[in-house]
């Protein structure tokens, strides 16, 4: 995500930069920042502000884990999107560009867009136009009334490939600087830009008397909001074999038994399932992604430290665990005699309670690849929370 916020604001009416006009208590930078933070496929976002506005923005940005980068913008909008494009991370393939003073951009809004361009290669959030459109002279003297059929007033974030608008930077050069959106950058090199449904609350701030319909818009949905906390669940599912000569590890602990399980790591079923619930739920991937077992620094790893690293993107994405549930399909070894251990091991590593972890166990009545004594699965449902209203206690 690029996100301009290098504009004066000249028809604000302020002296410095209109991001950092607060409504209901809050820049409207910071907004801004948050509704892209709690957007699950947003990954990375960086910011391009004015020289005199770095140092402010990067004190703000650490409050954000997903600002990966504040640089230097340019004399207009296209130079300053292209400096946040360049500074994105080599692998990232979807470009949204977002402006800074539109500080309350839908959740589903934004997804609408990252679908668009993952299916037709750009996604343009715009609204229809419904009012009567006149054109007029110089003197306000109205000399034609406009059609407003197949008419769009566009919006922010507007989705790209990234390799499609650097090519279109290159093939633009200097023109580029008349392009007010992504839209007209793509446009003007002959890429197609495609609408998705806009968002009639996602207002730009630009006087402010925007400030003052925000405000009012705020107060009334945050009261609303105030005690409804944002909560997920995730599912997690993992399965291995058995294997002679290794130790078997369930849930963090080493249980006594003839043979252990065959993996990369220490194998253990019951913690990556634990590990995949809890990232499901947090829309963060999956324990095959973030510990692939191509990686040599994995072989033979316990599995409790995926576990506490897990814990620790969540906590830093602002999340709180409520519970996890799990559910274990074993013929052999008898698991709850464990079970206590099990529960204690896994919330010391989740830092919850214990209370907050619960352990089932059942066989599968010697039916399939478990009954047959071949392996074992398990299945977790975790639930997370995020809000100021919520507390695990």
């Amino acid at each position: 995500m690029a996100v301009p916020a290098a504009g004066r604001g000249l028809r604000f009416g302020s002296a410095e930069n209109k991001i950092w006009a607060e409504v209901a208590g809050q820049s409207i930078l910071s907004r801004t920042l948050q509704c892209l933070q709690d957007h699950p496929e947003v990954d990375v976002v960086v910011l391009a502000g004015s020289a005199t506005d770095l140092e402010r923005l990067r004190e703000v940005s650490q409050t954000f884990s997903k600002v990966a980068a504040v640089v230097e913008g340019g004399a207009t909008r296209a130079e300053s999107v292209l400096q946040a494009i360049r500074a994105l991370p080599v692998d990232c393939e979807t470009v949204l560009v977002h402006d800074a003073a539109r500080p309350v951009p839908s959740q589903e809004m934004i997804s609408r867009v990252i679908a668009s361009v993952t299916n037709r290669g750009s996604g343009i959030p715009a609204l229809a136009v419904s009012d009567t459109i006149k054109r007029c002279d110089a003197d306000q003297k109205i000399h034609e009334t406009v059609s407003r059929e197949s008419l769009y007033r566009v919006q922010t974030p507007q989705g790209v490939r990234r390799a499609d608008i650097l090519s279109a930077y290159d093939k633009l050069g200097d023109a580029v600087s008349s392009c007010t959106d992504e839209a007209a950058v793509l446009e003007s090199a002959g890429y197609s830009a495609y609408i998705v449904e806009g968002d009639p609350n996602n207002i730009k701030v630009t006087t402010p008397a925007d400030i003052e319909y925000l405000e009012q818009r705020l107060s009334r949905t945050e009261k609303q909001s105030l005690s409804l906390p944002v909560i997920r669940t995730g599912f997690g599912y993992d399965v291995h074999q058995f294997a002679e000569g290794r130790e078997l590890w369930l849930g963090g602990v080493n249980i006594p038994h003839s043979r252990g399980l065959l993996g990369h790591s220490d194998a253990d079923v019951m913690l990556h399932a634990v590990c995949d619930a809890l990232l499901g739920a947090a829309a963060m991937g999956d324990i095959g992604v973030l510990f692939p077992d191509t990686d040599q620094k994995h072989k033979d790893r316990p599995s409790i430290e995926f576990v506490t690293e897990v814990q620790g993107r969540l906590e830093a994405d602002g999340w709180q665990i409520s519970n996890v549930d799990i559910a274990l399909l074993a013929e052999e070894p008898r698991v709850m005699p464990y079970r206590s251990q099990i529960c204690k091991v896994i919330a010391d590593g989740l830092q919850i309670d214990q209370s907050q972890v619960n352990l089932k166990a059942t066989t599968a009545e010697k039916m399939g690849f478990v009954g047959r004594k071949e392996g074992v699965a398990c299945w977790a449902v975790a639930t997370i929370v995020r809000g100021p209203a919520f507390s695990a206690g």
